[in-house]
């Protein structure tokens, strides 16, 4: 059945509500409503006139024409052509539902302090999203309105209302866009969000009442203030007054069900952030001295630098972030880690950089140019850095799983192989016998893509971060060659499945990986240098040369 929407309005005016508000209890959900209430409120007025006509001194044409042209001057408020009244400016009174959220009227400050925060940040970004964190009372009032109209109305439903943040948006958003000079539009387009947070001065106090409304719940949460933190969230709010009836509300309020508003809702803080970016590109580590990540033990640095600090510290300077910011705002994903004095060699290590809170996208240009100085001091050396998208860190993360890796090992014979009936005491040397039998070695059938599966415990220097357990890893190519002029010394070429050991495979780490490379010579080896040749991965698209 149709419910009478001028009995709606009429008492919802009756009641304390805004012009937004009346609208938002009709179930009007189209922006355009909310972008002009007054001249849509104005149709509503009309028709409440009309009503007492036979009582009134002027005409409905009169009131009418005065309705109107008052909406028109209302709504043109920001327009060249409007001038102000002479009279005093007329006290708002705020509105029971919204708390003055919706009000025009006490938008002036808000709008002021969303300015202040993005000309510091300077955002490039044409385009913003707003968000709105409410008072919790007016879930509670809105609820005590919408009780009123279902007891006065029939057939009305409170389901029927337009949220509030919707409605604020629609409304506030579309006028904070004309001052800041900016296009509103969705969360789901845009990367810059506008977060205003809205508190009122009696928020608690007003909910106190549903302590005994629904007891319980309340009761419940005291008791386990470990997991709830605070007494009254939003979903306990709106817990608490499922099923109540307009009655219970009243019981429990101390003086009335909607409370005399002492101060409209006020904008108490501006928060601007922008979506995250990325950008995508490959290290090359020289260095046998440097760390991927900061090493601090104890608060105390191990290395003086890392990977990630000389990376970041071009990318830093383009956006004028501190060294605070940096280490804040600057996130690096990589595609695994190499050990300190391991040198990552070929195209080198993919890898990531997250920005949160970017003001703009760089240039190609300062991409280079950051490329540029990050290799200047030797240590690091990054060909290309291009912008990529939150999607391909999935890839990144897979390719820490499933890609293979080639390392360029050098190696030491410590003993002679059981193999060779040589004397004791005469040199240790690699043979070509002992070459051979690695380049041949193989405990796979044949056919399948690994040459040999080794089976690996934990090693007991990264006992203390991670968990004791035998993993199996696989050797896909092995091959041996002489170091030439130095007799004990052999190259080892190894590609292996992701999570391989190579330094525990080389020595054998007491036996804790097998077959080590000392069972496959019969003889004690260690390793002396360890480089990672190539990283196998597509990454951020075909390896940079």
């Amino acid at each position: 059945m149709e419910v009478d929407q001028n009995n709606i309005f009429k008492l919802c005016k009756e009641l304390g509500c805004c012009d937004a508000c009346c609208l938002r209890y009709l179930g009007l959900k189209n922006p355009s409503v909310y972008e002009n209430t007054k001249n849509v409120v104005a149709k509503y007025e009309v028709q409440e006139i009309a009503t007492k006509s036979n009582n009134c001194d002027e005409t409905i044409e009169d009131s009418k024409k005065n309705i109107l042209e008052q909406s028109n001057i209302e709504s043109d408020v920001n327009g060249d052509s409007y001038k102000s009244p002479p009279s005093k400016k007329r006290k708002i009174e705020p509105c029971v539902t919204c708390l003055g959220i919706l009000q025009e009227e006490t938008w002036a400050d808000s709008f002021e302090m969303v300015k202040e925060v993005l000309e510091k940040k300077r955002y490039a970004c044409d385009t913003f999203a707003c968000a709105l964190s409410a008072p919790m009372a007016t879930i509670l009032r809105e609820r005590v309105v919408g009780l009123h109209l279902e007891k006065s109305i029939s057939h009305y439903d409170a389901n029927a209302l337009t949220p509030l943040k919707e409605a604020w948006k629609w409304s506030f958003g579309t006028k904070l866009a004309a001052h800041i000079g900016k296009t509103l539009d969705s969360g789901a387009v845009s990367p810059l969000l506008v977060t205003l947070n809205i508190d009122y001065l009696d928020d608690l106090q007003e909910l106190e009442a549903l302590k005994t409304i629904a007891t319980p719940l309340f009761e419940s949460r005291s008791q386990q203030r470990k997991r709830f933190s605070t007494e009254f969230t939003r979903r306990a709010v709106e817990q608490a007054l499922q099923g109540v009836t307009l009655e219970t509300i009243q019981a429990a309020s101390e003086s009335c069900c909607l409370p005399q508003i002492t101060a409209p809702a006020k904008c108490v803080s501006v928060v601007c952030t922008h979506a995250p970016m990325y950008l995508g590109g490959r290290y090359i580590k020289l260095s046998r001295e440097l760390p991927q990540t900061p090493w601090i033990v104890g608060g105390r640095r191990v290395m003086p630098s890392s990977v990630q600090e000389i990376i970041f510290q071009p990318l830093a300077e383009l956006y004028g972030m501190s060294a605070a910011e940096a280490e804040r705002r600057l996130k690096l994903v990589a595609a695994g880690r190499e050990d300190v004095d391991v040198r990552c060699l070929g195209d080198g290590r993919p890898f990531a950089i997250e920005i949160i809170d970017p003001q703009r996208q760089l240039t190609s240009e300062e991409l280079a140019q950051a490329c540029k100085l990050i290799s200047s001091g030797g240590e690091v050396i990054v060909k290309e850095l291009v912008p990529i998208v939150k999607e391909d860190l999935a890839l990144l993360k897979k390719g820490e799983e499933c890609k293979t890796k080639t390392y360029h090992a050098l190696c030491i014979k410590l003993s002679h192989s059981e193999f060779n009936e040589v004397d004791p005491d005469s040199p240790i040397t690699v043979t070509d016998a002992d070459l051979e039998r690695i380049n041949s070695y193989r405990n796979t059938k044949e056919g399948d893509e690994a040459k040999i599966e080794i089976t690996q415990k934990t090693p007991i220097r990264v006992l203390h971060r991670r968990p004791l357990l035998t993993r199996t890893r696989h050797l896909l190519e092995l091959h041996a060659e002489k170091v030439p002029d130095h007799a004990q010394l052999f190259y080892v070429r190894v590609r292996t499945s992701a999570g391989t050991y190579v330094k525990e495979w080389a020595h054998g780490e007491l036996r804790r990986t097998r077959p080590a490379l000392p069972n496959i010579l019969h003889a004690r080896t260690d390793l002396l240098a360890l480089d990672v040749a190539a990283v196998h991965l597509c990454w951020p698209h075909a390896p940079v040369h």
